[in-house]
């Protein structure tokens, strides 16, 4: 199940006349996780929307020193890795007032839970997937994330009322 949060900055400015279809083609993406088996596994997930992986990294010190030389569209976060979690990683990242969307790819359980978890400086990712999501749910949520559409349901097929509720009163649209 994909949450993607209402947190917005200056990027997603609504896309009018751009084709969904091809909005995430070509994306730049730098993944972070401590498993490279999982990294993989990310990996092919956005290379099957026609995204380009252009770096990875097996901690969150790795991830911001890659971040800063490759200006990655998309920074994907493992939550929980060695030297530095994506949470903290996350803090850097938005400090820095990148226009790369920002998500957490996290194994762990209780995904409704990560969007109480605030990186330093009360930040959020743009979006939080599980590890099991299908590409077509990262696609749907990326999508709305680029085009700015705060409009999408892209919260596992939840409707709004079942997805703030499940949220703890946080909205997820």
């Amino acid at each position: 199940m994909a949450v993607k949060l209402s947190f917005q900055n200056d990027r997603n400015q609504p896309s009018r006349g751009v084709d969904r279809q091809t909005v995430l083609v070509g994306k730049r993406v730098v993944i972070a996780d401590d498993s490279a088996s999982q990294r993989r596994r990310v990996a092919e997930i956005f290379e099957a929307l026609g995204m380009q992986v252009v770096g990875e990294a097996a901690n969150g010190l790795e991830c911001l020193a890659l971040a800063d030389r490759l200006q990655p569209d998309v920074i994907s976060l493992d939550v929980i890795m060695p030297v530095m979690h994506g949470v903290e990683t996350l803090g850097y990242l938005r400090e820095k007032k990148l226009s790369t969307v920002i998500v957490y790819v996290s194994a762990l359980g209780a995904m409704e839970a990560l969007t109480e978890v605030k990186a330093p400086g009360g930040y959020l990712p743009d979006a939080i997937f599980s590890k099991k999501d299908s590409s077509e749910t990262f696609s749907e949520v990326l999508t709305a994330i680029m085009m700015g559409d705060s409009e999408t349901q892209a919260h596992g097929g939840k409707s709004n009322e079942e997805a703030q509720a499940g949220n703890s009163g946080r909205t997820a649209v």
